[in-house]
């Protein structure tokens, strides 16, 4: 990304690191050019030498991001055991940066990270009996629903720093009115399952909770998948 021919005070890393430090403390909407340039002491055009603009700062620091997953290959266990500790990795990693589920990675610069990334989430699988095509869908889909758990416990997160209130407190406060609200003879079966999920929760939901049992479905449908025939005793 730096031009050659000009000693650079930084490296293309420590340019990302700074970024992601940005993001880290402030999320996305801190992070600009200008901030990241001023950070690091630099004008802004000088650091355009470095990184040609937003887009491509977002694809470095993703990409650092992803260097912190594990680099050793999940080994041990079957085939189920090892996808599911991948999950559990990315779910970490997101709850760690939450600016990175704001960074669409649909069209993402493929950097070595990344690709250590799908290699890993592949290699976990490739004796599960699947044909590519299913391996590609699988880690996929698996990384999609991930990103939503995580969204999920960040969106929680959100509820409680902004209102102040813990899920006993917003539970306790809104259960009366709501009741006061809604008549449970109108909506017999949201009104059971609400009431039971409610205070099983402490709150309107769980995230925790929620990512456990997806996480679960998850693989068993996996498992049922009819070119994992081969190796339905991993469950």
């Amino acid at each position: 990304m730096s031009k050659p021919g000009r000693k650079s005070r930084f490296t293309v890393a420590e340019i990302g690191k700074a970024a992601m430090a940005i993001a880290d403390a402030g999320g996305l909407e801190s992070l600009s050019m200008r901030t990241l340039s001023d950070a690091l002491g630099l004008s802004t055009m000088a650091l355009y030498r470095y990184v040609p603009g937003k887009p491509e700062l977002l694809d470095l620091i993703i990409d650092l991001a992803y260097s912190e997953l594990p680099r050793e290959q999940p080994s041990e266990g079957n085939w189920a055991q090892r996808l599911e500790r991948v999950a559990r990795d990315e779910w970490a990693l997101y709850l760690a940066h939450p600016w990175m589920l704001g960074v669409s990675t649909y069209r993402a610069a493929l950097g070595p990270h990344a690709l250590r990334k799908y290699e890993r989430e592949l290699r976990a699988i490739v004796d599960a009996g699947l044909t590519d095509l299913d391996m590609d869908l699988v880690v996929l889909s698996l990384s999609n629903f991930v990103r939503g758990a995580a969204r999920h416990a960040l969106d929680a997160q959100r509820a409680t720093a902004d209102t102040g209130q813990t899920n006993d407190a917003w539970w306790t406060a809104h259960a009366q009115s709501l009741g006061e609200l809604v008549q449970e003879e109108d909506f017999p079966i949201a009104s059971r399952v609400g009431t039971a999920a409610g205070m099983a929760y402490g709150g309107p939901a769980d995230p925790a909770i929620a990512f456990e049992f997806g996480l679960a479905r998850y693989l068993d449908g996996v498992k049922a998948l009819p070119s994992a025939g081969a190796s339905r005793s991993a469950g």
